[in-house]
């Protein structure tokens, strides 16, 4: 939402659209994608809450804590579910790169497919998705706003 709300994607490019994601967030578009340009690298722990959790599960992925059959609140059961993109093999590395998962829910249901507590989900498109199906490597997102809840953020400490 601080990246959002600072203008980081207006005008980013789309990197990958390979028909299982649309992927961005990364300014040099190189893929190593950290958000340096908006001050010093800067990562997002994982966070999952599982069903029945009081608590969200930070830093671990559900399979490596265990936790194989573990439904999470926010599943990748649809397309145009909106995740933090990371590196394969550390939990916490997500930065300023997010994607859409474009399969549908028969070839991702919810807590029997790969994705499933192990990326952090925050959200779903709910309103236009299938316009997803036509971005393309290249294609420019014009602006980006948030519309509400812009007043409950925390914003991050100024790096030193």
């Amino acid at each position: 939402v601080d990246l959002v709300d600072r203008g980081f994607y207006t005008k980013m490019a789309i990197q990958r659209s390979d028909g299982f994601v649309i992927q961005t967030g990364d300014p040099a578009a190189d893929g190593a994608g950290p958000a340096a340009g908006a001050g010093a690298v800067r990562t997002v722990p994982l966070e999952i809450l599982a069903l029945g959790d009081k608590q969200p599960t930070y830093g671990v992925t559900l399979e490596d804590d265990g936790r194989y059959t573990a439904q999470p609140t926010l599943p990748f059961s649809v397309y145009g579910t909106v995740a933090m993109a990371r590196t394969e093999d550390e939990p916490d590395s997500a930065s300023s790169q997010f994607f859409f998962l474009l399969f549908d829910p028969e070839l991702v249901t919810a807590g029997r497919n790969l994705m499933d507590g192990r990326y952090g989900t925050f959200g779903y498109v709910t309103d236009g998705n299938r316009l997803l199906s036509n971005v393309e490597i290249g294609d420019v997102i014009v602006s980006a706003k948030v519309v509400s809840g812009l007043e409950n953020l925390v914003r991050p400490a100024p790096s030193k």
